[in-house]
C-alpha cells in the first residue's frame, strides 16, 4: 500500500451557497459562525475571510445566530461547601510604618531628612566622639526606620563606602562627610 500524498489528504474547496447555509440554519440550529462552518464540512478553525464570505451570502445570519443561542443559555450551578471545609480569609494586617526617629539631626549631614542614609549618619553623629559599635548601630537603626536588619546592613553598606579606608565609594553615598572606622567601631568626621 501506498501512502497517500498531501495534495491527496488535503480537503477540497467546500461550496458556500445561501441555499445550503440557511437549510443548515433552519434544520440544525447552530449557536455560532463556527459551528456553521463546520455543519459545511469545514475543519476545526473558521478564518476571517471564510467568515466574512459566510456574512455576506446570509445577510442577518448573525441575528439567527444569536436568537439561536439566546434559548439555551446556561444556568448557573451554586455550589455550596460545608461549613466545616469553609476556608477562611486570612486577616489583613497593617504595614509597620516606622515611627518618627528622635534622633537628633546633625546640620552637616549631605543626606534628605527622613531618609535611610540620613538616619544612619544621624546615629553615628549622635554616638559622639567616642563612636558606636557596628551591631549596635544596626540595632539602633532597625529599630528607628521600621526595617529589619538585613536590609539595614545594605544602607550601612552604602554609608561605610565612605570611610577613609575604602577604595571606592558608592555612588549613592554623598560627599561631605568621611567615617572612622576602628575596628567595628565607627566614628564620623564632617568636611
Amino acid at each position: 500500500m501506498t501512502q497517500p500524498t498531501i495534495k491527496e489528504v488535503v480537503m477540497p474547496k467546500m461550496e458556500l451557497s445561501k441555499e445550503k447555509i440557511v437549510e443548515i440554519l433552519e434544520s440544525k440550529s447552530p449557536k455560532s459562525l463556527t459551528e456553521v462552518y463546520r455543519l459545511l464540512g469545514g475543519g476545526n478553525k473558521l478564518s476571517g475571510s471564510t467568515a466574512k464570505k459566510l456574512r455576506e451570502t446570509v445577510h442577518g445570519i448573525e441575528a439567527i445566530l444569536a436568537e439561536n443561542k439566546a434559548g439555551t443559555a446556561k444556568s448557573e450551578r451554586l455550589v455550596v461547601t460545608p461549613k466545616e471545609n469553609r476556608v477562611r480569609k486570612a486577616v489583613k494586617k497593617t504595614a509597620k510604618s516606622p515611627s518618627k526617629a528622635n534622633i537628633p539631626r546633625h546640620s552637616k549631614n549631605p543626606f534628605r531628612a527622613g531618609s535611610s542614609y540620613g538616619l544612619l549618619v544621624d546615629l553615628i553623629a549622635s554616638a559622639g566622639s567616642k563612636g558606636i559599635g557596628k551591631p549596635d548601630l544596626i540595632r539602633a537603626f532597625s529599630k528607628a526606620s521600621g526595617k529589619d536588619e538585613t536590609h539595614a546592613r545594605y544602607d550601612l553598606a552604602v554609608i561605610l563606602s565612605a570611610s577613609t579606608d575604602s577604595e571606592r565609594k558608592h555612588r549613592s553615598c554623598r560627599d561631605g562627610f568621611a567615617l572612622i572606622r576602628e575596628g567595628d567601631n565607627l566614628r564620623i568626621k564632617f568636611d
